[in-house]
């Protein structure tokens, strides 16, 4: 980057409404790495390089990490409007302010002035964009809205049904030889199997054995 190029925040969405709800709940002392690897679950060196430069540009905390009066009024509701625009217009000039007044809705605008004007690509763009939207947005309503897609999500993938394997389709075959799929009308539960002794007279006809076997086929294998 050269050096007439200027960074700004990048914080992710997640990660400042998951902080702005954690210090609604207690501020603390001092934001350090590990305070955040533990609330934000990412990595010891993504915290060190991709919040806490952060915080401290967005005048949350200072270079030691210790949290500043502006995180007392970044977490209120009644003053994140004012704290808003109290930090878009420390950290974003005029010009940028006035081509893209409204991020939200006209997203291309804001991304060409940071592309130009910073010289970063298409990740590091989206991601200023999208601090500079929530600043300029100033909506505590949004941070809701966040939350209930996270847990909307959350509860899909928890809900999401697991195929049983009582339901997999395995061929079977039942006795007359026909293949079948379990699940089909045909097939009630396990499969069944009889051994059947059949005693002939010695004095029966071969009619009258004839007659027999084609009346087991009839009743047991379910053959006309």
């Amino acid at each position: 980057m050269t050096a007439n190029k200027k960074s700004y925040p990048m914080l992710s969405k997640k990660v400042w409404w998951q902080l702005r709800k954690k210090f609604k709940q207690s501020i603390p002392g001092t934001v350090t790495t590990s305070y955040l690897v533990a609330l934000l679950d990412m990595k010891e060196n993504s915290a060190r390089n991709n919040v806490l430069p952060y915080l401290e540009q967005l005048g949350i905390i200072d270079n030691e990490g210790k949290t500043l009066h502006r995180a007392r009024q970044w977490r209120d509701d009644a003053q994140y409007p004012d704290v808003c625009k109290e930090i878009r217009e420390k950290i974003y000039p005029k010009d940028l302010l006035d081509a893209a007044p409204n991020p939200s809705e006209d997203k291309d605008a804001a991304s060409r002035w940071f592309a130009n004007n910073t010289g970063t690509g298409q990740t590091a763009v989206s991601k200023m964009v999208g601090v500079y939207s929530l600043l300029m947005d100033a909506d505590v309503n949004t941070e809701s809205t966040a939350h209930a897609k996270t847990e909307t999500s959350n509860t899909k993938k928890a809900s999401a049904p697991k195929k049983s394997r009582a339901s997999e389709t395995k061929n079977v075959n039942d006795p007359s030889g026909k293949s079948l799929r379990r699940g089909d009308s045909s097939v009630n539960g396990p499969g069944v199997y009889i051994n059947l002794q059949i005693h002939v007279s010695s004095d029966a006809t071969p009619d009258q054995i004839d007659q027999l076997f084609a009346s087991m086929a009839k009743h047991i294998y379910r053959k006309e």
